[in-house]
């Protein structure tokens, strides 16, 4: 899988460059390890929705579109857990109590596909309070699967349709931006999705996650001396926005990577105040204000 291999490069450079943070690149070693021996899909991902509903600025897929094989998920998701056991500190009681529940066969999981796909949180604390572990650990692992499961599904050849698209959340899967990425000499701006890898066009003078264009509430700022990163902030609603600069950090860069590699940035902007964008509406409901 060449997604996989990629990270596996960068992660061998990103070594190098920030030793500070060798833990949590143990841990994406071992992630990556993994999941590059699971080539077998364990989910089926097709478009349900009419081309009116992408129109009218809500993203490709919905919950519909995950067809799960519940095995192949068990399986899969358990195999995930052993990696979280070995690398992690925190969380591990959590981790036993829904692997337990997994082999035991007293957790539902497959419609918990179709929740992460549509932001349905309600679902995950209900689950989690069964379980009695913390919903963002049980929200974690299955969004670890559904990213898995949408790179695979991107590498076969599902990709949103063409044609612009102005809103600061992913058109593919509906997921808020994980980075942003300087590119060309004209330096426009791409947005990267957090869960499936998809990018569109942002707006360079403008918060990805409000609309806002008011150029005397727009900052950013960098750390020290480097020239590839800043922060994007947004004094109207307060959220941040990474951004890389390809023409100092280099081409085809995983986002997803550059995010964990720049997380003393994360501490800086919320150490401020500010917070990453939200989307704040569910699949299937009324989307947001256009962005442009």
């Amino acid at each position: 899988m060449e997604f996989i291999e990629q990270r596996r490069q960068r992660l061998t450079q990103l070594r190098r460059l920030r030793p500070q943070f060798s833990e949590i690149f143990d841990f994406y070693d071992g992630l990556y390890a993994f999941l590059g021996r699971h080539k077998e899909a364990f989910v089926s991902i097709a478009p349900q929705a009419a081309a009116s509903h992408f129109a009218q600025g809500f993203p490709l897929l919905t919950a519909e579109s995950f067809t799960v094989d519940a095995e192949k998920l068990r399986a899969f998701l358990r195999g995930l857990i052993a990696v979280l056991r070995q690398h992690g500190r925190q969380g591990q009681e959590d981790l036993e109590r829904i692997d337990a529940a997994l082999a035991q066969g007293s957790l539902e999981h497959v419609p918990l596909i179709g929740a992460y796909a549509a932001r349905d949180r309600a679902r995950f604390a209900t689950a989690a309070e069964t379980l009695t572990c913390e919903a963002a650990v049980l929200e974690y692992i299955i969004g670890l699967a559904c990213s898995f499961a949408l790179h695979q599904a991107r590498e076969a050849g599902l990709s949103a349709p063409s044609g612009e698209w102005h809103h600061g959340y992913c058109p593919l899967c509906g997921s808020v931006p994980v980075m942003g990425e300087i590119q060309g000499d004209e330096g426009r701006l791409n947005l990267h999705c957090g869960t499936c890898g998809q990018s569109w066009p942002g707006v360079r003078r403008g918060c990805s996650s409000c609309g806002n264009r008011d150029e005397k509430t727009l900052e950013y700022f960098t750390a020290g001396e480097e020239k590839a990163y800043r922060v994007n902030v947004c004094r109207k609603c307060d959220s941040y926005l990474k951004v890389v600069d390809s023409r100092e950090a280099g081409l085809n860069l995983p986002m997803d990577l550059e995010d964990v590699a720049t997380l003393h940035l994360d501490l800086l902007a919320q150490r401020e105040g500010f917070t990453r964008g939200k989307r704040d509406y569910q699949s299937g409901g009324a989307p947001p204000a256009d962005s442009h």
